[in-house]
Formats: structure tokens, C-alpha cells, sequence
């Protein structure tokens, strides 16, 4: 399938899984979460997204806001890619690149590595914004590279796995299967590197585990069947010999590492990682809820229903669980039961697909919209209840 046929399949597929996941019409079943200040306060918001055209409402920024040291990095479908002073909301310097940035980006030994909107792989100075290579992998959507022992792996949409060396760019191998018959959602499967195998889901519904030498395949396990969106997008996530991994509209399974026996699988599926944390499984799943499980057995310990769209991938602090939703809110969730505490509103339709950043030194949260807005926030530190002398109620006067 050529580069633009999948792209309008990608965007066909998302759409209609906005649709199916979360139906038609505006919901508002949270409407005791209040956009009050007393969890996030709001400091300056970044309108990035540049001219827009008849017809384009900017849904469609899939690439996440990175933080490094005193910079933060971000990209959308029409600038390309920013780097900022963030305390001063003051550039330092863009990259224009046809088409954006179209995936996430990850960052390493001071360079950027990302897939642009124009088809290629993009290593790029931090410090400068400079180009050190690009190659073309005629596939605008590609997943998080993952780099490992001087390689960088990297999944497109079309369901290829690449090898590369990572300093020069220079092709070493790829994996490629064919492509799903079904629709699928736009996204790729960042690649899990492990010993010398990596491990990677693709869009007709397997898990493949490959050589990192040459790509040769060593196993595959399929994870969903049906006719609707079988992918795979999710990162796997490895822990203690067991491989955490969701379909889309699927399951989230628990796997035997070294053979991909199913150790229980729970039903419902994600395109986002999940996040371990103790004994606990924090899940943004498809189906618009998000979960946390009990690792050993999947059982649920709680759950938030988002009001429409699905979550982002989950960002998990001492005290919250925080993501946005496709459709229109930022959610702050108490994390020990699930509650939701805070909701922000981006704008009908305007939410979120990227994941937000947190610095947790300063207390500030990024996240970038969909309408390519970028949302700079101070998280609120809980205040000790302080009594002064002569008053019965615990508060300060």
C-alpha cells in the first residue's frame, strides 16, 4: 500500500475509532470536576499550530513535549520542530519540516530522534536544531525510536521494523510484514529492546519478537482477531520475565517473555503503554476508561470513565494520574482510588493525543493539544493544615 493511500486509511481508521469508542454527541458526565485551581493553575499557553486552512481544525498532533534540563522540545503537522525556554516561554530555535513532526519524539546523548510528516527519520541536534541525518523511510508515521547499544529501532505504519546505526543513520536491516487488511489507527509500536531481540506489535494483530543483529524473526504471538482494528501500537513493557502488552480494541495480555504464553489477559484493549508502578497496572484504554489493576490478576481496583474519546498515555506522579482524552479534557485523577479532581477544558474536539511532560523539580506540567496549542501548568502543592492558637477549626485565618 503506497504512502498516501495509508495515510488516508490511518485517518479514516482513527476517526472512525473516535466514533465507535466513544459515540457521537458531547457528553458531560463529570460535571462536578471543576477547572479550579486548586490542583493545576494555568500559566501561559503557546498557540503553535501556524495559519490554518478551510477545513482543518489541527486534530492530529501525535507528538509528545520533551523536557531537557532547562529545554523544552515539542513539533506539530505545521511548524515542525520548537525548542523553548519554557520558564520564559521564549524560543531558542525551529525546524521547519514538511509536514511536521508526525511522531513522538525521543531524546539521547543530546539528539532528537523523530519521524517527520515528510517521510523520513530525523536525528537532530539538541543544542542547535540542526540536522545530523535523515532517511527516508516513506512512511510518515512512524513510532517512538528506541535507542539501544548505538542502534535505532524504529516501527512504521506499514508495519516495518527497522535497524539503524544511530550515529549516522545508516540502514543495517528491516523486518516487514504485510500489511492489515482491516482499517487500522494511525500510530506504530515503539520497538522494546531486549538482550538481542527486539520485541514489537504490528497492525494485523501480532506480537513479533525479532533478532537486533539482523531481524531475523524469532517468535510471534497473535494478539487480536476481527475485522474492526486489530492493531498493535502499544510499547510492550517487560517486568520480571513478563511482557505487558494491549491491542487495540483487543485485551491487554500478560505474556511469558521467553515464549509468549498467556498468563491472563484482561478485556480491553490500548494503542497507548501502560504504566507499572508496585503491584498496580495503570491502563488507558481504548474503550474510554482508565484502569488500575492488580498486576498478578488483572482485577480491577478502580476505574474513570472518560466523559468521550479515549486517554493518552498516563502520567503517573506521587499523588495523580494525569491524562488527556482525544476529545476535549485534561484530567487530574487521585491515584490511590481513582477519583477524578480536576478537569481542563482544551476546547470541543481540541483535546489531546500526545502524552504531557512533568517536571517534577518545578512543579510545571506541558501538554500540547490537538489544535496544536501547547498548556504550561504549575501543579499546586498540598499546603499543611496550620492551627493557630485559640481556634478549634484546623485551618490558618
Amino acid at each position: 500500500m503506497n504512502f498516501i493511500n495509508r495515510f488516508a486509511l490511518g485517518a479514516l481508521g482513527i476517526m472512525a475509532s473516535l466514533l465507535l469508542t466513544s459515540g457521537c454527541s458531547s457528553r458531560n458526565i463529570h460535571p462536578e470536576l471543576k477547572q479550579e485551581t486548586g490542583v493545576l493553575v494555568r500559566k501561559w499557553t503557546l498557540s503553535s499550530h501556524g495559519d490554518f486552512e478551510a477545513g482543518d481544525r489541527g486534530i492530529g498532533e501525535y507528538s509528545n513535549p520533551i523536557l531537557v534540563d532547562n529545554l523544552l522540545v515539542f513539533g506539530n503537522h505545521t511548524t515542525g520542530l520548537v525548542a523553548l525556554y519554557p520558564a520564559l516561554n521564549q524560543q531558542r530555535w525551529s525546524l521547519k519540516i514538511a509536514g511536521g513532526v508526525a511522531s513522538p519524539i525521543t531524546v539521547e546523548k543530546g539528539n532528537l530522534y523523530f519521524g517527520g510528516g515528510d517521510g523520513f527519520l530525523y536525528s537532530v541536534a539538541l543544542e542547535t536544531g540542526k540536522v545530523n541525518w535523515k532517511y527516508d523511510v516513506r512512511n510518515p508515521f512512524i513510532s517512538q525510536p528506541t535507542l539501544n547499544g548505538g542502534k535505532i529501532f524504529v516501527t512504521t505504519s506499514d508495519d516495518t521494523l527497522y535497524g539503524f546505526d544511530a550515529a549516522t543513520g545508516k540502514w543495517l536491516w528491516h523486518y516487514r510484514r504485510r500489511s492489515a487488511q482491516s482499517s487500522t489507527i494511525l500510530g506504530a509500536s515503539a520497538p522494546l529492546v531486549d538482550g538481542n531481540e527486539v520485541i514489537a506489535g504490528m497492525s494485523d494483530g501480532y506480537l513479533v519478537v525479532v533478532s537486533a543483529m539482523d531481524g531475523q524473526l524469532k517468535w510471534q504471538k497473535k494478539l487480536h482477531d476481527g475485522n474492526k482494528f486489530t492493531d498493535v501500537d502499544a510499547q510492550p513493557v517487560l517486568e520480571n520475565g513478563i511482557l505487558y502488552v494491549p491491542s487495540y480494541d483487543g485485551a491487554l495480555y500478560a505474556l511469558k517473555r521467553q515464549n509468549g504464553e498467556t498468563i491472563w489477559r484482561f478485556d480491553a484493549g490500548a494503542s497507548k503503554r501502560i504504566y507499572l508502578e508496585g503491584d498496580r497496572i495503570y491502563l488507558p484504554s481504548s474503550d474510554g476508561y482508565i484502569y488500575a489493576l492488580q498486576k498478578s490478576n488483572a482485577k480491577v481496583l478502580w476505574k474513570f470513565e472518560l466523559d468521550k474519546g479515549v486517554p493518552t498515555q498516563l502520567l503517573v506522579t506521587d499523588k495523580y494520574v494525569i491524562a488527556g482524552s482525544t476529545h476535549q479534557y485534561l484530567y487530574v485523577l487521585g491515584k490511590e482510588e481513582g477519583k477524578g479532581i480536576y478537569r481542563f477544558n482544551a476546547g470541543y474536539e481540541s483535546g489531546f493525543s500526545a502524552a504531557p511532560v512533568y517536571d517534577a523539580a518545578g512543579g510545571k506540567l506541558y501538554a500540547l493539544s490537538q489544535a496544536g496549542n501547547l498548556y504550561a501548568f504549575q501543579m499546586r502543592k498540598s499546603s499543611p493544615r496550620q492551627y493557630v492558637r485559640g481556634k478549634s477549626d484546623p485551618y490558618t485565618f
